[in-house]
């Protein structure tokens, strides 16, 4: 058996009803059991591809009076099975790119990942900073050597919140607690030990990018779905930004350029949650304000540059038009309020490197963002109206990420050269 393989525990995976039941016995003092009538709710799509997330619903039977149990909550179960599901609905090809080997080694970066998740959520939760919201997390399984298909989180359920879609923008005044909260994430890391981040070293997210999801089918292919997504009009335009991603950000022979971007501007590396898009924060909305409820997913943590949080939370949360005008702000911010958080520690970078950062990894984490938007409406359940409105949405935001993503580079090409070189 193997993380790949369909089970017969909850959504196909192979954590159980009894094991979901024992450790909520145990986080609640409890002996009350789920009962018959429990439910099971995947609420796992579009919100990433690591992870069944499963909304629980125990039917409590046998508890006391005294006792108040959840009616529900959530079982977030790591997983290879959605990313497969992906790779097909994407039309990356599906099962025919994944073999043995691939599978077997996205495997081991699913667990290592979700151990990081797991060690991440001990040391927030110690620290309880309340500009940093979190769910309230009931139970955390890692894997382990004896122990490798069974890991899982289990939280609190939070009511109404507001999903947050790929074709979604999020406007920059209600962006910036989440880029507060990613700044102070950070600045924690700072008054961590070297034997408390040690987890977060190694592989990190442009690993898993650049050698579990960049081979040479699934990149042809991407191009492609490009191609077909964008209006004759910009079709120049795409194969600007084609061959940039050819010649640059899809290069593996540029990996080591961005994971030595620290080196290369002369600061040193900090923890960054580095996965920060709209499928890893909580949110609700009233009216037009979309509301931060909490920072979840912490499965990629590294010791790496912000650059790799800012840009590709402003590649996939802001709008054009709140790009173009309100990233420079954004970035002061998040600047402040880390070096705030330092109360007067050392400060690793200065606002300039983070500037610079940012400038050459916001094509890379467009381009990873532009591929997901067009396939994704297709599946979404929405009213034809709905995925109309939604679809008119998402090219006015692919059409802006292709143009900054241009600009963006040239603007690097001149200013930052050497950068490029490998």
């Amino acid at each position: 058996m193997a993380l790949y393989t369909t089970a017969d525990g909850i959504l196909g995976t192979h954590v159980t009803w009894n094991d979901v039941e024992e450790e909520m016995q145990k986080a609640l003092g409890t002996t009350a059991t789920f009962g018959e009538d429990k439910k099971v709710t995947n609420i796992s799509d579009m919100k990433g591809f690591m992870s069944r997330i499963a909304l629980i619903e125990p039917c409590w039977i046998g508890f006391t009076n005294e006792e108040t149990l959840p009616e529900k909550f959530i079982v977030k179960i790591s997983s290879q099975l959605p990313y497969i599901e992906m790779t097909k609905l994407m039309d990356f090809g599906g099962e025919d790119i994944w073999n043995a080997e691939r599978l077997n080694n996205m495997g081991e970066a699913t667990r290592v990942f979700h151990n990081k998740e797991v060690a991440t959520y001990q040391i927030m939760m110690r620290e309880n900073h309340p500009k940093i919201p979190l769910t309230k997390i009931y139970a955390a399984k890692p894997f382990e050597e004896e122990n490798s298909l069974k890991a899982y989180i289990i939280s609190e359920y939070i009511p109404n919140l507001y999903h947050i879609g790929m074709h979604d923008s999020i406007p920059a005044e209600d962006l910036l607690p989440i880029v507060q909260a990613l700044a102070i994430f950070s600045a924690i890391g700072q008054n961590l030990s070297e034997d408390e981040t040690k987890y977060a070293r190694g592989a990190n997210f442009l690993d898993m990018i650049f050698h579990q999801f960049m081979d040479e089918t699934s990149i042809k292919r991407s191009e492609t779905m490009m191609r077909n997504a964008f209006p004759e009009d910009y079709h120049e335009k795409v194969e600007q930004m084609l061959k940039n991603n050819q010649d640059y950000y899809l290069n593996p022979k540029m990996l080591d350029n961005f994971k030595n971007t620290c080196n290369f501007f002369g600061y040193q590396p900090v923890l960054t949650h580095s996965d920060a898009w709209s499928a890893n924060f909580l949110c609700t909305k009233e009216g037009s304000k979309v509301n931060f409820k909490a920072l979840i997913d912490f499965q990629t943590v590294s010791i790496t540059t912000p650059a790799q949080d800012v840009a590709r939370l402003f590649a996939s949360c802001l709008s054009a038009k709140d790009r173009r005008e309100k990233a420079e702000y954004l970035l002061e911010e998040y600047y402040k309020t880390f070096v705030k958080e330092l109360n007067g520690n050392e400060v690793p970078y200065s606002l300039q490197n983070l500037k610079d950062s940012y400038q050459v990894y916001f094509p890379l984490m467009s381009c990873l963002v532009l591929p997901a938007i067009a396939p994704m409406l297709e599946h979404g359940h929405a009213s034809d109206d709905e995925k109309e409105a939604m679809k008119n949405a998402a090219m006015e935001k692919m059409i802006g990420l292709l143009e900054d993503v241009i600009i963006t580079h040239e603007s690097s090409m001149k200013k930052l050269p050497k950068y490029f070189q490998f």
